[in-house]
């Protein structure tokens, strides 16, 4: 399984996620030694549990939920831009 699809499942596991676009960054830097094997990328996520949380714990979320992508071994992720959207504001702002 790619770590794309592997993000994709754990989020919508984890966080009951309605929808999540992911853009894989890694391209822009290779040759980067800190990233240890690891990718960056973006993610769009969208959840109900995002309802009444405010943006530093709503990051918190979905930094918890991709734990052992980010600490495990192999270490899948190096860098995560995240934008996050209840349902209501996802439908307003696609």
């Amino acid at each position: 399984m790619e770590t794309i699809e592997i993000i994709d499942k754990t989020l919508k596991e984890k966080i009951s996620a309605e929808h999540v676009e992911i853009i894989d960054d890694s391209h822009l830097h290779r040759g980067h030694k800190a990233a240890g094997g690891g990718g960056h990328y973006s993610v769009k996520v969208v959840s109900k549990h995002f309802e009444n949380i405010d943006l530093i714990e709503r990051n918190r979320m979905v930094y918890s939920a991709l734990d052992d992508q980010i600490n495990g071994q192999p270490k899948l992720i190096h860098a995560l831009q995240i934008k996050t959207y209840t349902p209501s504001q996802w439908s307003g702002n696609p």
